[in-house]
């Protein structure tokens, strides 16, 4: 557990609608039951700060191949439940909302997006030219 957290994400997932608490619910058990996300990924449901009485699932995600089993995970799960509401995704102050079919392109510019995330700011040019 220790060695897979060491490169890890933090990823907040939410509904867009406000009645989107049961599907949060719904892929929060999903992903629960998932065994290759529970391998790379810590899973809760928290109070969402902003949105008053709606949840969203936190969780600590490995990098590389934990945010290519979340995104393959959630692609499964919006399948199953194709009216389910768009879902935000979000990581390091960045987010997408990802809305009807999941397909093979949703699921690269999920993975992408939570790679972006996690990848380290520029360092400043002034700081690169004082030497």
């Amino acid at each position: 557990m220790e060695q897979r957290m060491q490169a890890a994400l933090r990823v907040e997932i939410s509904a867009e609608a406000d009645d989107g608490d049961l599907a949060i619910h719904d892929l929060y058990r999903w992903l629960r039951q998932d065994t290759d996300v529970r391998a790379h990924a810590d899973l809760n449901m928290i109070p969402s700060p902003s949105r008053g009485k709606l949840e969203i699932i936190d969780l600590v995600v490995s990098q590389g191949l934990g945010a290519l089993n979340l995104g393959l995970s959630y692609a499964a799960w919006r399948a199953a439940r194709p009216t389910a509401p768009a879902v935000i995704i979000s990581a390091n102050g960045r987010s997408i909302t990802v809305r009807g079919e999941c397909d093979a392109e949703t699921v690269r510019h999920f993975v992408e997006a939570m790679e972006s995330a996690s990848a380290p700011s520029p360092t400043p040019a002034a700081d690169a030219d004082s030497a």
